[in-house]
């Protein structure tokens, strides 16, 4: 148990070390963005997340290449991890969101090591309190 609060605890202390106020409220408003999309899309199909995926990304300047790079890497990733055919546009989403935290993250200058970190510390809290 001191191993998943030390993480939890190493990954705020990265945050907070790395990030201004200016950042934490852009990590907020993508949590919020994906919480939103998830409450519109509590089921998503495949075609609700390529329509969604798109949209992000092409809206923010990104090649249609990308994005079809980016939904296949998805779609392996969900692949490997045994999902069933069901289950996989929810997690590619849930990818989505992934994403563009890690990206923000490493747009701040956080190393991969710290980024790895932070959500690690994520996990552990949201499996800590999905089990409260």
């Amino acid at each position: 148990m001191a191993k998943k609060v030390d993480v939890t605890q190493k990954a705020k202390d990265i945050l907070e070390e790395a990030l201004d106020r200016e950042a934490v409220d852009v990590l907020a408003k993508i949590s919020r963005e994906m919480q939103q999309i998830f409450h519109e899309h509590p089921e998503p199909t495949r075609q609700d997340v390529v329509r969604i995926v798109s949209d992000y990304f092409t809206g923010n300047g990104k090649s249609e290449q990308f994005v079809t790079s980016w939904i296949s890497t998805a779609e392996e990733h969900c692949k490997s991890r045994g999902l069933r055919e069901e289950d996989q546009p929810k997690a590619m989403l849930s990818d989505l969101g992934v994403f563009r935290f890690m990206n923000f993250l490493m747009e701040k200058g956080l190393t991969d090591d710290q980024v790895n970190i932070v959500l690690r510390g994520a996990v552990q809290r949201a499996n800590d309190e999905g089990n409260a």
